[in-house]
């Protein structure tokens, strides 16, 4: 005598493939990500009200609370700025630098940086700044 086995559909959906593609999806996401993020060197900038929000140009120099002094990563001294900024600015069409001065970096060494850049022959400079709301 032969039994007819009942066959049972299943009647719920199988999640196991689903959450792969999503693991997958998120995993492809978070690697091609390109973050934008500020350099490394920690630095609290001053607030402004007419702080300019546009991507920073290449040519960066940093002034550390410490009063240390950086273009670009590399750490460099203040003798070596007029120089360095004149190499860089060899060739481009636009030669502006951005200074970026910690806001309790010493006002002394921010005014050399600001001479040295001068004297490269860079007259397009400007002091990089956050916004601040406004106080009626």
């Amino acid at each position: 005598m032969e039994f007819e086995r009942n066959r049972r559909r299943h009647r719920y959906i199988d999640m196991a493939p689903l959450v792969d593609v999503v693991f997958n999806l998120l995993l492809f996401f978070m690697i091609t990500y390109n973050v934008a993020a500020d350099p490394a060197i920690k630095i609290r900038l001053p607030g402004s009200t007419t702080a300019d929000t546009q991507a920073e140009e290449p040519i960066v120099i940093s002034v550390s609370r410490e009063g240390t002094i950086f273009i670009g990563h590399e750490p460099s001294a203040i003798e070596e700025i007029a120089n360095t900024v004149q190499q860089k600015l060899h060739g481009r069409k636009d030669a502006s630098v951005r200074i970026r001065a910690d806001q309790e970096a010493p006002v002394g060494l921010l005014v050399k940086v600001v001479d040295a850049v001068r004297l490269s022959g860079c007259t397009a400079f400007s002091l990089v700044t956050t916004a601040t709301p406004q106080s009626d």
